[in-house]
């Protein structure tokens, strides 16, 4: 009888603190169930354009939980955007081992598959965080003096992020052994080259010069012949400036991807991870092992009609132009004195494409005297997205700043809004009187007429730069 009732004194006692964690048990599986499905619903959208919705997916409990599921993969996913860096640099035994031959800023759009690869020149003059004005090919080698938390790589990435006002996620720096490595160890790449060109400065190992020479056409490299053909700066037949460089790099770029893929690495990612492990010591990275197959999955949907290739250069239609410091060194400036069309230009390359079923007709009118304004405008606006229908002079040519009008009632709101900032302009939906009832029907078909003003002084970027590190390093 005394073990009766001390059992059911036991059970009377316990069963409240038994119901209590049945309780808990329940709200916690609702509470799990919750996130899941924010963290899956969230997922799906996106790419919408729901920012609320957006917000809620990064919030850092709803990562962890995405991350315990397998459904975070890579940094700026949720943003249905991509944003990373490719550097070359000699390495140690040349000259200048830590300046950076090569610079590109890529984006990827997930939700289309678009790439975009945009060449940086290195003598791009830059603002480098407290350390003055500089071209940027000595960000690097800053950061690895400065022994910068993630290395020179990683500085770098964070000059450029602000300089373009946008986030850099993944970067990764090659010097040129292990660039020849790679694409041994990957059993050559296919280049087609476009211009036959003979270089006679090309550097050898024991700082002397060598002639090289590239045939047009199709042909096979190994690793040393794909390094010559990426580096060359002295070639002829119009290979001989650093943009030319650019453009065979970012060839280069694309042949790898290909090659990548033709060699297996998709179904096996531990082939990369050895490759980057036994190049260790001439990558520098960001992305990990976990994140590799992801982007091998990601690179493989890739359509190759879909990669936009840009190459911020000096040319009429280029967005850079020639300076110099006031010691002589020859730099490169944005061309409006201002980095707001480049960073137009870099912020929106995608979103006229995906927002605009018909294209966005825009006419150029030069309200200036500036010989080939309109035609620099028209490229640059071109590379945007929108359809040009026409460029001219405008009756009225002394326009101080540049104003976009709104032709019909119904506009697209975001082509405006980059029409706006890229340009530095003012926007109005009152007609200019040049434009009158005779002549309206010249643009009838315009959804916005952009009458250019005066380019703007360039900012005062030339005063004395704090060039140490400049001065200290020479190139190649």
């Amino acid at each position: 009888m005394e073990n009766y009732y001390s059992q059911n004194n036991l059970n009377y006692q316990t069963r409240p603190k038994n119901k209590f964690w049945r309780f808990f048990k329940i709200i916690f599986f609702i509470f799990l169930v919750t996130i899941i499905l924010l963290s899956v619903f969230s997922y799906k959208v996106i790419f919408s354009q729901n920012s609320a919705l957006g917000s809620i997916g990064r919030l850092p409990v709803i990562k962890q939980f995405r991350q315990i599921l397998g459904m975070e993969k890579l940094q700026g996913e949720l943003d249905d955007r991509i944003n990373f860096l490719i550097l070359g640099q000699g390495g140690i035994g040349h000259d200048g081992p830590f300046l950076t031959d090569t610079i590109i800023f890529g984006s990827l759009k997930l939700s289309t598959n678009d790439v975009a690869l945009i060449s940086i020149p290195r003598d791009f003059y830059m603002k480098i965080e407290d350390n003055g004005w500089l071209k940027i090919n000595t960000a690097n080698s800053i950061g690895e003096t400065n022994n910068y938390k993630g290395g020179g790589s990683a500085y770098t990435a964070k000059i450029i992020s602000n300089t373009f006002d946008l986030p850099i996620h993944y970067w990764m720096r090659v010097d040129f052994n292990a660039f020849e490595k790679i694409i041994n160890d990957l059993g050559n790449i296919k280049i087609c080259v476009d211009n036959s060109f003979e270089d006679q400065l090309y550097p050898t190992k024991d700082h002397k010069y060598q002639t090289i020479a590239f045939e047009s056409g199709c042909q096979t490299m190994n690793g040393e012949t794909a390094l010559q053909f990426a580096r060359s700066r002295h070639g002829n037949n119009g290979e001989g400036s650093d943009f030319a460089r650019a453009r065979r790099q970012q060839k280069i770029i694309l042949a790898l991807k290909d090659k990548f893929f033709s060699f297996g690495t998709l179904t096996s990612p531990q082939k990369i991870y050895n490759l980057i492990n036994t190049l260790s010591s001439h990558i520098q990275t960001n992305v990990s092992f976990a994140e590799i197959p992801h982007f091998l999955k990601t690179a493989q949907n890739i359509n190759p009609d879909n990669i936009k290739q840009i190459v911020l250069d000096n040319s009429q239609q280029g967005l850079l132009r020639n300076s110099y410091t006031q010691e002589g060194a020859f730099i490169l400036l944005p061309r409006t004195g201002n980095l707001k069309e480049i960073q137009t230009l870099v912020k929106n390359i995608f979103i006229l494409k995906d927002q605009s079923i018909e294209p966005v007709n825009v006419v150029i009118l030069n309200g200036t005297e500036i010989e080939g304004w309109a035609l620099e405008t028209k490229n640059y606006l071109q590379d945007l997205g929108f359809k040009i229908l026409s460029t001219q002079n405008s009756p009225q040519q002394t326009y101080e700043k540049t104003v976009v009008y709104k032709i019909k009632d119904k506009y697209n709101k975001d082509a405006l809004e980059i029409l706006k900032n890229g340009l530095d302009a003012n926007v109005t939906k009152y007609i200019p009187e040049f434009i009158n009832k005779e002549n309206i029907e010249n643009y009838s078909n315009a959804e916005f007429i952009v009458v250019l003003g005066s380019k703007e002084l360039p900012e005062s970027v030339l005063d004395k730069p704090e060039n140490i590190e400049e001065e200290k390093i020479e190139e190649e």
